[in-house]
């Protein structure tokens, strides 16, 4: 356990190559240096709760807004510590006006539960905030401070993480960027140029980078249409091709290497090599498909990107791109039929429910009673109550051998100043795993607040393990009867989701490919949107109405495939209906190769996509290609066709119309 903690730290301390990282090792020596006077302070000046609600407001802060580049971690640190510290001050005054702590609350609830519509970070920083809701609200962690001590605390602390964001990024700014674009070259599977993309956009569109996605996102293509290729070929070609592929995969990283690194004044042999020419010296057969141009196209335009490294911004998207997105998402989860909207209505209720229990007992000890409801509830993919019952056990049983460690353990206090720094060292982690965030508060609540009841330990313990039972409970019950009261899916049809999600991303599809020849349809563009973003958000969840809490089938893996394929296609096909209309014709042949693929045609090629002009639109039009070569083997294995790649017509029924009730 020990040898596995130490390895954990010497790889947060090192770069990828294995050399000391200076920045981290200043984020974690001011971190401790923090910590130990923090605790001090409180210790000796009797002002431990002010120095708790500092940590705490720190620890929300950076895992709200970090992640990215320093210039878009900043840019979310400025729109979201404000709305943080306003409820980490105003939070604890409401403990004594219930009524108005569960309207906050459940409002917040609500809302945060709306935004994974919007993308993966409003959807950490909305999880974020309504824990910092939460534990300010409910747990009384801070009632009995002043105002003006409270906002002083909450200040000190987002001011503590700005200076930590500060020193890990000023140095480099630009390397978590470059790290996600990087990533391409490496990972494999749908989504992973969306991510890049989405941080090279926030970080302000550079031009090199831009180029280095644009050739990668062809690199890609290429590639999953010679693997695609090599399954419809007989055994000596396909090997050939795989062979190929192979060799493209060391090439790019080699490339990657030096994409990550700061500036490049050269090339290594290794990332000049041809992919083709060492397989082709081997013998067999001299011709290659139109594919394997494509990978050499793709690797040559991220060789002289990198060398190059123009830093200009490129072209923003057309004006009004932001609000159209806010607005098709409301339109699309403001409604019954979206299960994202059912499972944010079935958090809040549950919230409500836990809020009176509350308020009824009156007791400091219930301040875990909500929080374990929330971890039982809230990480549930929406419609499913899949892993419920383990959390539950989790829940408890964890209180429960905190609270004996509590009872036998002398200083237990200082579990408080341990879980912030541990929760400030390890910041990824809890961006990606919100069972963990909340863990850690139900922690530093039972601690701080067992501290400082007045009464036997022992009860303290027992009071605080029932209490968690009570949430838990709490939430299974809403949640299920929810089930009986809210229109859901109990008995999912996969097929039929699939085909619904295909059907509607292929109308998205053909609107834009439609604006890129030059015709004007706005209100049907909108409507196909809305349309596109309810199914595939309905069949991200898909995958946790299968089964119960075992391992993963085959049918399992097939669905969520399809699902992660055709959002992101559904993303890309989005960003390009917000381009500039001269650059949405370069897209055209790739939504119409994209149309084909879905459609069921077996032919899979790269399309004629012009290259040089509009890096933000090609990188699109390739990734278009990519996405739906994934998306179309998860629909032949959802559909459970034996020989894939196989000419067929999906019949798509069109379930409603296109104006969203």
């Amino acid at each position: 356990m020990a040898k596995s903690v130490w390895t954990r730290v010497r790889e947060r301390l090192t770069t990828q190559s294995g050399a000391p990282d200076p920045r981290q090792r200043q984020y974690a020596v001011l971190v401790l240096v923090a910590v130990v006077v923090g605790t001090a302070i409180g210790w000796l000046l009797d002002l431990h709760t002010p120095a708790l609600v500092a940590g705490l407001t720190a620890v929300l802060a950076l895992v709200a807004s970090g992640g990215q580049s320093l210039r878009s971690d900043l840019y979310r640190f400025a729109w979201f510590t404000p709305a943080l510290v306003l409820t980490m001050t105003v939070g604890p005054l409401l403990a004594n006006v219930p009524v108005l702590a569960g309207a906050v609350v459940a409002v917040v609830v609500f809302g945060t539960g709306m935004l994974p519509a919007l993308g993966e970070h409003y959807h950490v920083g909305g999880q974020t905030f309504a824990a910092a809701t939460l534990v300010s609200t409910t747990t009384g962690i801070g009632a009995d401070q002043p105002v003006l001590v409270l906002l002083g605390s909450s200040v000190a602390g987002a001011l503590f993480a700005l200076v930590l964001r500060v020193v890990i990024g000023l140095s480099d700014p630009t390397r978590a960027t470059r790290v996600a674009v990087a990533r391409t070259l490496l990972a494999r599977g749908p989504g992973v140029v969306e991510s890049a993309a989405a941080a090279w956009r926030a970080d302000g569109s550079s031009t090199w980078l831009g180029q280095v996605l644009a050739g990668a996102a062809r690199f890609r293509a290429a590639r999953e249409t010679l693997l695609a290729q090599a399954q419809q070929s007989d055994r000596i070609e396909a090997e050939r091709l795989r062979q190929i592929v192979a060799e493209a995969d060391q090439v790019a990283a080699e490339l990657a290497r030096s994409v990550r690194a700061r500036a490049c004044t050269g090339l290594p042999a290794a990332a000049r090599r041809d992919p083709a020419q060492a397989v082709v010296a081997r013998g067999g057969r001299q011709d290659l498909p139109d594919a394997v141009q494509g990978i050499n196209q793709g690797l040559d335009r991220i060789r002289a990107a990198v060398v190059r490294r123009v830093d200009t911004p490129l072209p923003p998207p057309a004006p009004g791109a932001r609000r159209e997105r806010l607005l098709g998402a409301v339109r699309a989860h403001l409604s019954f039929r979206s299960s994202l909207f059912r499972h944010a209505l079935r958090c809040t209720l549950a919230v409500a429910f836990g809020m009176v229990i509350v308020a009824l007992l009156r007791d400091p000890s219930a301040s875990s009673l909500l929080l374990a409801l929330y971890v039982v509830l809230q990480p549930a993919a929406r419609d499913s109550m899949t892993g419920a019952l383990e959390r539950t056990g989790g829940a408890v049983l964890g209180v429960t051998a905190l609270a004996i460690v509590i009872t036998l353990l002398p200083g237990a206090f200082l579990l408080v100043p341990l879980v912030i720094a541990g929760m400030l060292l390890n910041m990824p982690r809890l961006r990606t795993d919100y069972q963990v965030l909340l863990s850690c508060l139900i922690v530093i609540t039972v601690v701080d607040q067992a501290m400082r009841l007045e009464r036997p330990l022992v009860n303290v313990g027992i009071s605080f393990a029932a209490n968690t039972a009570v949430g838990a409970a709490i939430a299974l019950i809403v949640g299920y009867v929810s089930y009986l009261v809210l229109p859901s899916s109990i008995l999912p049809d996969v097929r039929g989701a699939v085909r619904s999600t295909v059907w509607a991303v292929s109308e998205l599809l053909r609107s834009v490919r439609a604006a890129g020849q030059g015709v004007d349809l706005p209100t049907a563009l909108q409507a196909a949107h809305v349309l596109a973003l309810r199914r595939t958000q309905d069949l991200l969840g898909m995958p946790a109405l299968l089964d119960g809490t075992g391992e993963e089938t085959d049918d399992d893996r097939a669905t969520r495939d399809a699902a992660i394929a055709l959002d992101a296609l559904r993303q890309d096909v989005a960003t390009l209906a917000f381009r500039p209309e001269a650059e949405q014709a370069v897209a055209v042949p790739a939504l119409r190769a994209v149309d084909d693929l879905l459609g069921g045609k077996p032919t899979a090629k790269i399309p004629d996509v012009p290259e040089g002009s509009a890096p933000a639109t090609e990188l699109l039009a390739s990734s278009l290609v990519e996405n739906a070569l994934h998306a179309r083997q998860a629909i032949d294995r959802t559909f459970g066709y034996d020989n894939p790649w196989k000419s067929y017509t999906i019949s798509f029924v069109r379930t409603e119309r296109l104006h969203i009730r």
